[in-house]
């Protein structure tokens, strides 16, 4: 019974022994800490990465934005100038769009169901013109307006496609800025529109008012 028990006792020692040794540990731990390492340092990156470009992107609309508002009168290359600048600002590989509308708050006009009117619309690099039908369908991101009051709506489309899956999805970063002109009533674009002839403006002095405004 003896002999039974430490022919027993040394088949254990023999099973435990490596499970009792520390050589390695240090391998086997790199082995399980170093994936978890590398995801959180991709997820980071991944995140701070969407993070600049949606700032860059906005930056960029606020300064094509500022241009447009000091302008009196624009035309289709101009427009076309202004969006290759939008793509000189962020990164060629994010493929950005653009589309410029003027907008008028006329609430006696018949064309229109909401008041705001379309002058016009114009999207460089066959981007599509924004419609009336649409502006009528959702005015909630056109800020509180004045009678015959005009705006400049520039709108930006940005695709952005994450290097890894981490939670952030393919997507479009959309930025729409509305502001009004700086030094002039209005933003005429050349043959499309001229507010000196729109709002019964009788007196004709070009500020799109009625007369006596």
């Amino acid at each position: 019974m003896l002999k039974f028990r430490k022919t027993l006792a040394r088949a254990w020692d023999t099973v435990s022994d490596p499970l009792r040794k520390e050589d390695g540990s240090l391998t086997v731990e790199a082995v399980i800490i170093l994936p978890l390492l590398a995801g959180f340092y991709c997820a980071s990156f991944v995140w701070f990465d969407a993070f600049r470009q949606k700032t860059l992107v906005m930056k960029a609309s606020y300064a094509v934005s500022d241009v447009l508002s000091r302008q009196s009168e624009v035309d289709e290359p101009f427009l076309d100038n202004m969006h290759m600048m939008l793509d000189y600002m962020i990164p060629s590989y994010a493929r950005p769009r653009m589309r410029i509308t003027h907008i008028t708050y006329n609430p006696s006009s018949s064309d229109t169901t909401s008041g705001y009117e379309i002058n016009w619309s114009y999207g460089p690099n066959g981007m599509t013109d924004l419609t009336q039908a649409e502006v009528d369908s959702d005015t909630s991101w056109i800020p509180i307006m004045g009678e015959y009051e005009t705006v400049v709506v520039t709108e930006t489309f940005v695709s952005y496609q994450p290097i890894f899956r981490v939670g952030i999805p393919d997507q479009i970063f959309k930025n729409v800025i509305v502001t009004r002109p700086r030094f002039h009533p209005q933003l005429k674009k050349e043959g499309e529109w001229d507010g000196s002839t729109d709002y019964d403006d009788e007196d004709d002095d070009g500020d799109g008012d009625p007369v006596g405004s």
